[in-house]
């Protein structure tokens, strides 16, 4: 029997433009089930919890009896109704605590990660230090193979990270800017207890770059960092794949040599598997293209 649908809070004048999207609170996950949030009518939705320790992933692994992290729509949703739904519910996100973020997943489904239960959900405890991840060497210190020297000597505007970038001047994102990245695959809409747009990542416990030993609390606190410094609006999440909105207004060319040197350091794929023949084809696609898109091997 399906549970009828909630009665939502009344209506709200939307925030403007320059006005940041932040909630006091982080809100409830949503009853599974179609639900009213914000004045507005969702269909069916299904929640998203980690999964047992011991869950094998090749199969959908059976989640644990963990608390909902995320409350996601069951179906693929057709984008431009998505994109409808993320502005209108952005705008009352001060009132919900749910941020609304476009969601896919893993082989073009949306079984991984968001019904197999490959999410952490919130670590609170974690003490990863942003600032020092971002300004170590990673796996650039000492380097004496010839190729790879030449290789960072033709990237060294980005290769190493010297002083943390921002604030920007530009102002983020405001509701009716949000994008959907995806125009052909399958998207579902997700909604997350947070308190900013970037603090959907510490609820979700997202695993996206675990390859690269950040997972969780540590990518999360690194995208609040970037939406406090370089005003970049987390608008959609895959199995392995960030997309961050740029501020409408753009960056000046320091500000985006800054964030790109973090990028590098955070996601090396997005320039070395990018395509890029070389790094201001890099630099021109982030300035030109309002979403930054990051993807780990």
């Amino acid at each position: 029997m399906r549970r009828a649908p909630a009665r939502g809070p009344p209506y709200h004048r939307p925030m403007t433009t320059n006005t940041p999207l932040r909630s006091t609170t982080r809100g409830e996950v949503p009853p599974e089930g179609p639900l009213r949030l914000g004045g507005i009518d969702l269909p069916a939705g299904v929640h998203v919890r980690p999964a047992d320790d011991d869950a094998d992933f090749d199969a959908v692994a059976a989640v644990s009896d963990a608390p909902p992290c995320a409350w996601v729509t069951e179906e693929a949703v057709e984008t431009g109704l998505v994109q409808q739904w993320v502005r209108h519910l952005a705008s009352r996100f001060g009132d919900t605590g749910l941020w609304p973020i476009a969601v896919t997943g893993y082989d073009d489904g949306l079984e991984r990660p968001w019904r197999s239960g490959e999410v952490l959900g919130p670590d609170e405890g974690s003490d990863f230090d942003v600032e020092a991840f971002l300004l170590s060497p990673g796996e650039l210190d000492g380097v004496e193979d010839p190729e790879i020297v030449d290789y960072l000597e033709s990237i060294a505007p980005i290769a190493t990270v010297r002083e943390l970038g921002g604030p920007v001047a530009a102002p983020p994102a405001g509701p009716q800017d949000l994008l959907v990245p995806w125009r052909v695959r399958p998207v579902a809409l997700a909604l997350i207890p947070a308190v900013s747009p970037a603090d959907a990542l510490t609820t979700l416990g997202w695993l996206g770059p675990a390859n690269y030993d950040l997972e969780g609390a540590a990518i999360a606190r690194i995208a609040v960092s970037w939406e406090e410094r370089y005003h970049l609006t987390p608008v959609g999440i895959d199995f392995d794949l960030l997309m961050l909105q740029m501020p409408p207004r753009g960056l000046s060319r320091p500000e985006v040599m800054s964030l790109l040197a973090e990028v590098y350091r955070v996601c090396p794929d997005s320039y070395e598997q990018g395509g890029f023949p070389d790094l201001a084809a890099f630099v021109r696609a982030v300035e030109s293209h309002p979403v930054l898109g990051l993807w780990w091997d």
